[in-house]
């Protein structure tokens, strides 16, 4: 090749470049279809948590190369948590049956793909900055309980701390007087009130079983027996579970590289059994990011989600060409198939910016924020 045709080469190569770094890119926006310029960077969140994206985005996009994605989703979780935002991040809220508020927080990078995590753990109040320490300092995955604890303060988190508060206190004494009903204990006794529990022995009679529950509870049974399925008394725990007890924020942040990270932070489901994790420190289940592909977030019964992995079914199907809304459709399907009584979200975005949601058992909420947008906005996703 002579000179001249490598020059034409060399031009066509930077026109190439050029065009990918300034791509147009489809956005939806709670069923509709808009074209938007420069969607990058992103910060995408479950719910309406506004200053959260805000935090982010504050991060994300400032100065002439912007914040790591990795960054701005620790500032966005972290400003959650100071928020307690709905109750159920960060310290403050979701007591569990003892009346301790314990915290669970993951945070992946999309260009890496390591992780960090944290689970159940106590006194320390930084769950996405102890979860970003895990990753950082440690060639673990994921640590829990007390040893998280001890880890994150090691590591020159503040603690330990008293993570309960008069809010999370108060609520947990009127569960206490209302017989810690209703709960997560399942083929027990007693059936309606505080424990300690002890099995259900299956193997005597339902008539026997349900004269040695009512002879220990009195009325406040009545009802449990109304089905002669024993697995699945009528007062199901799925009846208590709503945004408000069961909520997290999982946040996913595209930056002007085009580098992806997502977080997760909650407390928890309120009045777990004490040990409890739920999906939000598990990779895959309540976030999952890869910068080939895109990134995930999902908030709901974390219980039920976790088994099936919907983050990491949302980023692969978009990986062999789904569409963020049909991926995320499909996701949310698999699992009510199999469990038609859960409550769950997730929303989706894939490399380009192109983001949707799917929920089932309530109407969802997201937050977005892009460069196109002059403040953050708010898209609904019905079931």
């Amino acid at each position: 090749m002579d000179s001249m045709g490598r020059r034409r080469s060399s031009v066509r190569l930077l026109v190439g470049l050029l065009l990918l770094r300034f791509n147009w890119c489809l956005a939806v926006d709670g069923g509709g279809v808009a074209e938007v310029d420069g969607a990058f960077p992103l910060v995408v969140s479950t719910w309406p948590f506004r200053e959260a994206v805000r935090a982010a985005w504050e991060v994300v996009s400032a100065g002439d190369g912007g914040g790591s994605a990795v960054d701005a989703v620790v500032a966005g979780c972290s400003a959650c948590e100071v928020l307690r935002c709905d109750g159920t991040v960060g310290p403050g809220g979701s007591p569990d049956e003892n009346g301790e508020t314990t915290l669970d927080a993951l945070i992946m990078n999309g260009a890496t793909m390591e992780i960090g995590a944290v689970a159940a753990m106590r006194y320390v109040k930084d769950g996405i900055k102890a979860a970003k320490l895990v990753m950082e300092h440690s060639l673990h995955t994921l640590l829990v309980g007390e040893k998280a604890t001890a880890f994150a303060i090691s590591m020159g988190l503040p603690g330990p701390t008293n993570l309960s508060s008069p809010e999370s206190l108060e609520k947990w004494a009127n569960w206490r007087q209302n017989h810690c009903q209703p709960n997560f204990w399942k083929n027990v006794v007693p059936a309606g009130s505080c424990g300690p529990y002890r099995p259900i022995n299956r193997v005597k009679a339902l008539d026997s079983t349900k004269h040695e529950v009512e002879g220990s509870q009195g009325g406040i049974c009545n009802g449990w027996f109304q089905s002669e399925n024993l697995l699945e008394p009528i007062n199901s725990h799925l009846k208590f579970i709503d945004r408000h007890n069961h909520d997290t924020i999982s946040m996913a942040v595209i930056d002007k590289m085009g580098h992806i990270a997502v977080g997760t932070s909650t407390n928890g489901a309120t009045f777990k059994i004490p040990g409890r994790v739920g999906d939000g420190p598990i990779p895959g289940s309540s976030s999952y990011g890869d910068d080939e592909v895109g990134a995930c977030g999902a908030s709901g019964d974390g219980d039920i989600m976790m088994r099936f992995l919907p983050c990491y079914q949302v980023v692969e199907s978009m990986r062999r060409g789904m569409e963020p809304r049909d991926a995320a459709m499909d996701a949310i399907s698999r699992i009510a198939c199999k469990f038609p009584d859960f409550v769950g979200a997730v929303f989706a975005v894939n490399k380009k910016g192109v983001h949707a949601g799917a929920c089932h058992g309530w109407t969802f909420q997201y937050s977005v924020r892009n460069s196109s947008m002059h403040d953050v906005e708010v898209i609904t996703v019905y079931p």
